[in-house]
C-alpha cells in the first residue's frame, strides 16, 4: 500500500510538472516581448514572414532604395538556374543536416530530428531561395510587415552576420536547394532545442523593432503576433 501510495505521488507530481510545462509554453506563445507598438514609424519597406508549419522564413526584396542583396552575395549564385532578376529573397536558418535532408515535411526522420534537437555543436547554414513574384496566399501561410528604412537596415544587418563568410568575404555556398532556386550557405551559430529556426527568425524580427512572442519556438506564435505590427 506504501509503495503505491507513493508511485501514485510520483504520478501526480509528473501530471502537474507537464501541466506547468504546457501552460508556461502557451503564457509564452501568447505573450509579447512588448506590449506598446509605435505605429507612428514610417513604414517604408514591405518585408514577409512565410510559415511552412513547423519552419518560418523571412521575404526581403532584392533592392530598396538604400539596399541591394547582390552586392552581398551574388544572384547568379544561388541556385543552379544562374538567374539574376530575382525580385524577392526568402532566408532561413537551421540545423544543417536536417535542413539540407528535409525538403518537405514528409521526409522528416525521428533519428535526423533528435540529433538536430539534442546534439550539443550542431552546425547551422543558411538556405536562400530567388523569386521573381512572392508567393501566392492560396497556398502558402505568408503574412506581410512594413518597417521603416533604419528598421530594415538592422534587419539586413542581423542576417548578413548569420552568413559564415571566407578570408575574402564572401559568403559560403554548402550545397544546392531543393530546387533550381535556392541554396545552402554556411552560417554562424549552433541548432538546438534552446535556438531553433523560428527563434532565428523572431530574433531578426525584433532587430527591425517588430514585436514577436515572448516564447518563439513554433512559427504559428509568430505568426499570430505579427497582426500587432504595422501591417500591409
Amino acid at each position: 500500500m506504501k509503495l503505491r501510495h507513493q508511485l501514485k505521488k510520483y504520478r501526480n507530481l509528473f501530471l502537474i510538472a507537464i501541466l506547468a510545462a504546457v501552460m508556461m509554453t502557451l503564457l509564452g506563445a501568447f505573450t509579447p516581448t512588448k506590449w506598446f507598438y509605435d505605429f507612428s514609424s514610417p513604414c517604408n519597406v514591405n518585408i514577409y514572414v512565410i510559415n511552412g508549419g513547423v519552419h518560418s522564413d523571412l521575404i526581403l526584396p532584392v533592392k530598396t532604395s538604400n539596399s541591394n542583396w547582390n552586392d552581398f552575395m551574388p544572384l547568379e549564385e544561388i541556385g543552379t538556374d544562374t538567374n539574376q532578376q530575382y525580385q524577392y529573397l526568402s532566408i532561413g536558418w537551421g540545423e544543417h543536416d536536417f535542413f539540407i535532408n528535409t525538403p518537405t515535411i514528409a521526409d522528416i526522420r525521428i533519428h535526423t530530428v533528435i540529433k538536430a534537437l539534442f546534439y550539443p555543436n550542431n552546425t547551422s547554414v543558411m538556405h536562400v531561395r530567388g523569386f521573381n513574384n512572392l508567393p501566392n496566399k492560396k497556398y502558402v501561410d505568408i503574412k506581410c510587415v512594413r518597417i521603416s528604412y533604419d528598421n530594415y537596415l538592422r534587419l539586413v544587418q542581423f542576417i548578413q552576420q548569420t552568413f559564415q563568410l571566407d578570408n575574402t568575404g564572401r559568403v559560403i555556398r554548402v550545397a544546392n536547394g531543393y530546387n533550381a532556386y535556392g541554396g545552402f550557405y554556411g552560417a554562424i551559430g549552433n541548432y538546438s532545442i534552446l535556438r531553433n529556426c523560428n527563434n532565428w527568425t523572431a530574433e531578426a524580427l525584433r532587430a527591425a523593432n517588430v514585436n514577436t512572442p515572448l516564447w518563439s519556438s513554433l512559427s504559428a506564435p509568430i505568426m499570430w503576433h505579427l497582426r500587432n505590427n504595422c501591417n500591409c
